[in-house]
């Protein structure tokens, strides 16, 4: 039962994605593997579907905020009282001291509208917050980060070695002086024939 509701939600969320988005959908949103990844300004949108029990699950939407910052508690504290003050969605910390937004809703009953005020909320508060954070515990926006992290994987690859195409064979040309030749020693044995016939017809 709880595969089903899954794959029913996880269809729901397609479905209603693309009718959010209508022919921006292919340019605006990221399917990879089982989650929908949206560019909103400078934030990048994660939806993705999770078990919740057997007859329901959820679907939680995050988008990563600064990347590197200087955890201390000047910053929790900040992130802790946006919480408090927070109509819906709260801040997180990834293993990595990466800061995160994001929000959590059910999906058994979920409706379009529901979905798109959570990726709304959690992509605006992403795209507003994160030159505050910045400036409060230094770091980079995410989007910067992965930005970065594309070019150091490009610049680590070894440039590929020309590969040296082989000289053309240059075809030996057909032999028909040797045909030429059985040709002629053909009409040279026929020659003599002739002659000693034209001899016998004098007589």
């Amino acid at each position: 039962m709880a595969a089903s509701v899954l794959k029913q939600t996880q269809t729901k969320v397609r479905k209603y994605l693309k009718e959010i988005y209508g022919r921006n959908y292919k340019t605006i949103v990221q399917e990879i593997d089982d989650r929908f990844i949206i560019r909103r300004g400078s934030a990048a949108v994660h939806v993705y579907v999770r078990p919740l029990s057997k007859d329901d699950c959820f679907v939680h939407t995050m988008a990563y905020v600064v990347q590197g910052a200087k955890i201390g508690p000047k910053v929790m504290n900040h992130l802790l009282r946006q919480n408090a003050t927070m109509p819906m969605g709260s801040y997180g910390l990834l293993f990595d001291d990466t800061i995160t937004f994001g929000h959590t809703i059910t999906g058994a009953n979920l409706d379009q509208n529901e979905l798109r005020t959570t990726v709304g909320t959690v992509a605006f508060i992403a795209d507003e917050t994160d030159d505050e954070i910045m400036k409060m515990a230094g770091g980079m926006r995410a989007v910067d980060a992965s930005a970065h992290l594309v070019d150091e994987n490009l610049a680590q690859k070894p440039a590929k070695k020309p590969v040296a195409k082989k000289p053309a064979t240059k075809k030996a040309a057909p032999k028909k002086a040797a045909a030429k030749k059985s040709v002629s020693k053909k009409l040279a044995a026929k020659k003599p024939r002739l002659k000693s016939a034209s001899k016998k017809k004098k007589k």
